[in-house]
């Protein structure tokens, strides 16, 4: 794992001729490390990591026709792959805890949720997507969005009420991928001439499955040290 990590970063920084091609490598190669290193797989973890190594693999083999039910396949699938993340995310997380010792966290993230949805709704609603589902197409990526933020922001909770060195990973990694998402929304959509942004949008997915994958090792021996879930 050590030599390909310093092999891929090594290729980013000095390839600048880089392309999509290096990206959907990414997620095969550390789910197949995850599958195979990796004794006691999280459910919800594995379902995430292979789903949306599926629709890099689907997107790899087919990322010169511009299918518009190719496109429809591969982000609902990554839709459901974070979904999937969601839940294991969400398996150690009681809202009720969240709200009765959080409030002000809360309600701040949720209101800066909404902030962020508007402003990428400011973005992409302009965008005239060649598509005959132009509706559908604006609807379906501000779900995409929608779902991100809810996967980033149930790993924060998860974090707050659990304190250790998984959960944090587990929060790192979320918020590493959302960069890369959202990133990737200014590369494609607002300027594809910015390769500086498509090499940090890499380099920052890359990151994000390494915690995955190192969050997935760690085991927990005592029940979580924070003291807000004994209530």
């Amino acid at each position: 794992m050590a030599n390909f990590i310093s092999f891929f970063i090594s290729l980013i920084i000095f390839d600048f001729s880089i392309d999509t091609q290096l990206e959907m490598f990414i997620a095969p190669i550390i789910t197949m490390f995850y599958l195979i290193k990796v004794k006691n797989k999280p459910t919800f973890l594995t379902l995430f990591l292979v789903t949306y190594t599926i629709s890099d693999l689907i997107n790899f083999y087919d990322q010169e026709s511009y299918n518009e039910q190719i496109y429809f396949l591969c982000n609902g699938l990554y839709m459901l792959s974070y979904v999937f993340l969601f839940l294991e995310i969400n398996k150690t997380v009681k809202m009720k805890l969240i709200l009765k010792n959080f409030p002000i966290h809360f309600a701040v993230l949720s209101l800066l949720n909404i902030y962020i949805i508007f402003v990428m709704a400011t973005i992409i609603n302009p965008i005239t997507f060649e598509t005959t589902h132009i509706e559908f197409v604006r609807i379906f990526e501000h779900v995409y969005n929608i779902i991100l933020l809810g996967l980033l922001s149930m790993s924060f909770f998860n974090y707050l009420l659990n304190e250790n060195n998984k959960a944090l990973l587990l929060f790192s990694g979320c918020l590493a991928l959302t960069f890369f998402e959202f990133l990737l929304i200014g590369y494609y959509y607002l300027s594809d001439e910015m390769s500086i942004i498509r090499i940090v949008s890499i380099l920052l997915e890359l990151c994000a499955f390494l915690m995955f994958y190192f969050s997935a090792s760690i085991k927990i021996k005592t029940r979580a040290q924070n003291s807000f879930v004994n209530y």
